[in-house]
C-alpha cells in the first residue's frame, strides 16, 4: 500500500513539474477580451474626439500592442491627432509595459486588473504621471478613462470614452 503511494506521488510531482509555471497571459481574460480593433467618441482635453485603438498581439505573442489614434477637434474646427503605442507584457494578475507617443515622449507603464478592468499606470519620477483605466462593460463596449496626476497627488481626468469593437 505505501510502495502504492509513493507511486502516485511521484506521479503527481512529475505531472507538476510537466505543468507550465504560470498561466499564459493569452488565458487572462481581460486581456481576451480587449483584443481587436475598436472605435469610440468621447473627450479629450475638453475637446471632442474620435478615438480608435488596436489591441494585437506581438513578437511571438510575447507582448500585447495597443496602437491608438486620437483625432480631436479644436473650438475653430481644426482636427489635432496625438497617437501612441503601448508593449504590455501581462503575467498573472497585472502586466508592464511601456508606452511611446507622437510627442516624443516614453513612458514606464505598470498595470493592475480587477475584474475586468485594467488599470495602467504611467509616468515616472520628474516625467508626467497618469493613469488610463480600461473596463470592459456588461453590454461589451469599453470605457476608456485617462487621468493625469496633479501636484498635490489628486489626479484630474482629461479623456473619457465609450467604444464600440469594430466587425
Amino acid at each position: 500500500m505505501r510502495n502504492r503511494i509513493d507511486k502516485l506521488s511521484l506521479a503527481g510531482i512529475a505531472l507538476l513539474l510537466l505543468m507550465p509555471a504560470a498561466v499564459y497571459p493569452q488565458s487572462e481574460s481581460i486581456f481576451k477580451r480587449l483584443h481587436g480593433s475598436w472605435t469610440g467618441e468621447g473627450k479629450t482635453l475638453e475637446m471632442p474626439a474620435n478615438l480608435r485603438m488596436t489591441w494585437e498581439w506581438v513578437l511571438g505573442e510575447k507582448f500585447l500592442r495597443l496602437s491608438l489614434k486620437n483625432e480631436m477637434k479644436t473650438a475653430s474646427g481644426n482636427v489635432q491627432l496625438f497617437e501612441g503605442h503601448a508593449y504590455y507584457q501581462p503575467s498573472e494578475g497585472k502586466c508592464e509595459g511601456t508606452w511611446f507617443d507622437s510627442r516624443g515622449m516614453s513612458f514606464p507603464i505598470k498595470c493592475t486588473i480587477e475584474g475586468q478592468s485594467l488599470t495602467a499606470m504611467w509616468g515616472a519620477t520628474g516625467q508626467e504621471n497618469g493613469k488610463s483605466v480600461y473596463t470592459i462593460l456588461a453590454d461589451g463596449k469599453l470605457e476608456v478613462v485617462d487621468s493625469v496626476k496633479q501636484k498635490d497627488g489628486s489626479w484630474k481626468e482629461f479623456g473619457r470614452f465609450v467604444m464600440t469593437r469594430d466587425k
